[in-house]
């Protein structure tokens, strides 16, 4: 089974905005709110996304406005949610250059493109100026991954503003992609009026998108147990799990290097009941957030970082 949330993780790992100076984001780049707008149809993107897709209607959608409306985000998925675009925009200001430098370095993309059978000698490593895009893609024939930086919108009045990326793109599937890798890295932006208005042709003949499901229960498994490593701090992390209600767990572990005991939580995605968030803190002032996945056939996995941008990766185990 295709780990869908790799694309998740790496998002939640390069995310540090610089927004005109002011703090809009968290010390891990999330930012300090987060709304939902639930699902939407092809010519109500604020992206081109379906056009470097076959035409369906099996697609499921979600949509989520930052920091009121200063930013949005974007999903598409199919299959059950194995194959997806993800796009993540800042509307009113950039991300850090930092951002760039860490997609460049291409440690996410590996995660992303072998969870999707894609081997390092099909990487292709994309660093240009104009259009700006800084990342990686690569395809084996069969499946296609990308996960790169890329500016949509022009330069705006601030003096501050060098042109960086405003956006962050990441892709994986092994079916319905219209054009190749490099053709969606390139050609992934705002929606035009004309794309907009094609889009709406070409759906009105295929119907409506599919509505995320509304009976979905949340984490699948009964849980015990926790194994994982925290980089820098602990190579053997192991505590305990509570299931508490359908959606959310909670757990906690004692880290042996440094004496502190941690305890967080891990809640179900409103649109799917194999992904979500969580979030731990620790006694000692430490703190870590991610992303989980919950697959059949696969073990309850959590990656993502602390405040240090140091990467945290646990199991949770029956």
């Amino acid at each position: 089974m295709f780990i869908r949330a790799i694309s998740a993780v790496g998002m939640t790992l390069v995310l540090a905005g610089c927004v005109t100076g002011q703090g809009t984001t968290d010390a891990g780049g999330r930012s300090l709110s987060l709304e939902s707008h639930g699902s939407f149809q092809p010519a109500d993107s604020r992206f081109n996304t379906f056009t470097f897709l076959k035409p369906s209607s099996e697609y499921v959608t979600e949509s989520e406005e930052r920091d009121n409306g200063q930013g949005w985000n974007e999903d598409v998925k199919w299959e059950d949610e194995r194959y997806f675009i993800t796009i993540q925009y800042i509307n009113s200001s950039w991300f850090s250059p930092h951002t760039e430098t860490r997609m460049l370095k291409g440690e996410q993309f590996k995660r992303l493109a072998n969870a999707y059978l894609i081997t390092d000698s099909n990487f292709v490593k994309i660093d240009q100026v104009s259009p700006r895009v800084k990342g990686w893609i690569a395809t084996n024939g069969k499946c296609s991954a990308g996960l790169f930086a890329k500016r949509f919108k022009g330069l705006s009045p601030y003096d501050n503003d060098r042109g960086t990326s405003d956006a962050v793109v990441s892709f994986a599937g092994c079916n319905q992609f219209s054009a190749s890798a490099e053709k969606i890295m390139q050609g992934i932006d705002l929606m035009t009026d004309k794309e907009e208005a094609e889009l709406a042709s070409i759906y009105a003949e295929i119907g409506k998108l599919n509505e995320p499901t509304s009976a979905r229960t949340g984490i699948t498994e009964e849980l015990s147990t926790l194994t994982g490593n925290w980089d820098g701090i602990s190579e053997k992390l192991s505590g305990e799990v509570r299931k508490k209600g359908a959606a959310q767990i909670e757990f906690s572990f004692a880290i042996s290097e440094t004496g502190a005991d941690c305890v967080g939580t891990a809640v179900t995605s409103k649109s799917s009941e194999l992904t979500g968030t969580w979030k731990l803190s620790c006694d000692d002032g430490s703190s870590a957030d991610g992303i989980w996945t919950n697959r059949e056939t696969q073990p309850f996995i959590g990656s993502g970082s602390d405040s240090e941008k140091r990467p945290v990766m646990f199991k949770l185990h029956p």
